[in-house]
């Protein structure tokens, strides 16, 4: 019984340490220790949602003893002041997320012969974008970003608001190349 519960116990912990491991490169590269980490960062704008506000920020992050550089963007969903998270997106990540972005910004009901739908792209961190709808009506879709914290902060955005966000998330990219290209 006492092996039975040292089993259970050890497959728990190893569960949750899973759960608290980064899940990106940048979010591991800033995880080292014994090392210097000089983490920059630069807010490229934001977006006011519905119900919240979504903001993009460019990241760099670069180990001083072998100039090894990292960069990724950060994601802070915002639905109120206490409710916010920030998600992580790798450099290598943004490619596919602009296209899933651009996707689900045209989807409408053509996607599948059913009723209705779901379109869902999540990044390596955890940042769900999704554009749902209940039936054939028109007007019925309706675009979410969602965190990846315990808490899953969303915000509502509207075509116009993804439109946006999408251009910022362009943006940031650009810089990024800029400061890639520059190395």
């Amino acid at each position: 019984m006492a092996a039975v519960s040292w089993s259970l116990l050890m497959t728990t912990n190893a569960r949750a340490q899973e759960t608290n491991a980064p899940k990106t490169v940048l979010e591991a590269f800033e995880a080292q220790t014994g090392t210097i980490i000089v983490k920059g960062s630069e807010p490229t704008g934001w977006v006011s949602a519905e119900a919240g506000i979504v903001s993009v920020k460019c990241k760099e992050s670069r180990e001083v003893s072998t100039g090894r550089k990292v960069h990724g963007i950060a994601i802070e969903v915002k639905a109120s002041e206490t409710q916010f998270d920030t998600t992580i997106i790798d450099y290598d990540e943004l490619d596919s997320f602009l296209n899933a972005i651009d996707f689900i910004s045209k989807a409408n009901y053509t996607v599948t012969a059913l009723a209705s739908f779901d379109a869902l792209y999540t990044t390596r961190g955890g940042l769900r974008l999704a554009l749902y709808s209940s039936n054939k009506r028109p007007g019925t879709l309706q675009a979410m970003m969602q965190s990846s914290s315990i808490s899953k902060t969303r915000v509502l955005l509207s075509a116009q608001q993804l439109a946006q966000f999408q251009a910022l998330v362009q943006q940031a990219k650009a810089k990024l190349d800029s400061l890639r290209a520059n190395k």
